[in-house]
């Protein structure tokens, strides 16, 4: 079995790393940590170090991560790819025969979202393997407006 973990460099996305290393331990898969960089060929000759630097960067990171979160498992990989993240996150998950992405959403809702898209909902509509979705923990709870009172309430 073989587990993806795409990583985008934030707090909220190394979160998904315990998650899926639980999940690995326990049915002794592999762990794939991932990472897309926003490398584009340049319109005119340049020298190949600025290509370079983003994914040496990408590289230094899943090591890191590699190193930090993942500890002393043995069975992580990792993993460097360009283009769109939904669309590189799929075709990884194609290219090297990944049963399952664990992942986790950054939460946006209403406007940002619309702007800035979600990566986890093209992943969730694209992948044809499972996939785990986590959320973003949050410090407190929001409570929607409006009335509401326990129907029951629990006693011990």
């Amino acid at each position: 079995m073989k587990i993806l973990v795409p990583l985008d460099g934030s707090p909220t996305a190394e979160a998904a790393v315990p998650i899926a290393l639980r999940l690995a331990h326990a049915e002794n898969a592999s762990v794939v940590l991932l990472t897309v960089t926003a490398v584009h060929p340049m319109p005119d000759p340049v020298p190949a170090e600025v290509d370079l630097v983003p994914i040496r960067t990408a590289e230094a990171y899943l090591d890191s991560v590699k190193h930090r979160l993942a500890g002393d498992y043995p069975n992580v990989s990792t993993a460097v790819w360009r283009g769109t993240p939904a669309a590189a996150i799929v075709r990884v998950a194609q290219e090297y025969k990944v049963d399952e992405i664990v992942m986790t959403t950054h939460g946006r809702t209403g406007a940002e979202r619309d702007m800035f898209g979600s990566v986890a909902d093209a992943v969730l509509r694209a992948a044809p393997i499972p996939i785990l979705v986590l959320r973003p923990r949050r410090d407190a709870v929001r409570v929607p407006p409006g009335d509401a009172e326990p129907v029951t309430t629990a006693r011990r």
